[in-house]
């Protein structure tokens, strides 16, 4: 998190300098807000997320380890806008929404019906697990029109990260039978749920075709570490957010 907001001041305090000096000759921010659509790719910040679950067999205490191997990158889409405060500066907000999959390696130790602390080793695969980000980024905005057409609008501020993520659980053992030394195993997925307040920065194009309309292009990393604590598992990190590139419809008032 320290890191994370030592990224934030520096881009702040270099958005500041950049921003008096260009101000001088830069053109005035006209209209009073705008409203973005936006459709993109995101370059997902972690593709593996590691989750520890436990369970009771035999009166003893399972271990289940999965190893949930996510989308390097997908698809994501977008709505925000903002408003002039005063000069080119402004405030806004825009809400992000990824969904994503992924497959997962786990394995178990099964503890033994017959002998005490010697558990055996199973492992299996899930597919289709969910990963769902939704982002709400709050936004300090500096409008630079180049031309009376064409504006770039660079944006920072706080993220908050809500994720929905596909947990591997309940396993059902069937024991292979005598010696004992090796058992069948299948597993269920079950959604676990976090939030986390990370950052965001951003800068966004746009070249309009009409008075109050136009097209433009996006680039923004927005990120945040959120701490998942599934039932009856130890808790574990997930990196959220990541690199987005878009583009998308511009409406201007």
């Amino acid at each position: 998190m320290m890191k994370q907001a030592f990224r934030l001041a520096v881009y702040v305090v270099g958005l500041t300098a950049f921003a008096s000096q260009a101000s001088a000759q830069a053109l005035p921010w006209e209209g009073r807000g705008f409203l973005n659509v936006n459709f993109g790719l995101q370059l997902i910040a972690e593709d593996v997320a590691t989750t520890t679950t436990s369970f009771t067999i035999y009166d003893e205490t399972g271990k289940l380890t999965t190893a949930q191997t996510i989308d390097s990158q997908a698809p994501f889409w977008e709505i925000g806008g903002g408003f002039r405060i005063a000069g080119n500066f402004g405030a806004g907000f825009t809400y992000t929404r990824l969904s994503a999959t992924g497959a997962a390696a786990v394995q178990a130790q099964v503890p033994s019906p017959i002998y005490y602390d010697q558990p055996r080793t199973v492992t299996a695969t899930v597919d289709d697990l969910e990963h769902v980000e939704d982002g709400y980024h709050f936004q300090a905005l500096w409008m630079l029109p180049i031309t009376d057409k064409l504006d770039i609008v660079f944006s920072g501020g706080p993220s908050l990260f809500n994720l929905k993520q596909g947990a591997v659980t309940s396993p059902q053992i069937t024991e292979v039978g005598p010696p004992y030394t090796t058992v069948n195993m299948t597993v269920s997925q079950a959604t676990t749920t976090g939030s986390q307040i990370g950052f965001n920065i951003g800068a966004d194009m746009t070249y309009r075709f009409a008075n109050n309309f136009g097209i433009g292009a996006i680039v923004r990393y927005a990120a945040a570490t959120v701490s998942l604590e599934p039932e009856g598992g130890d808790p574990s990190d997930v990196k959220v957010g990541g690199f987005q590139f878009g583009g998308g419809l511009r409406i201007r008032f």
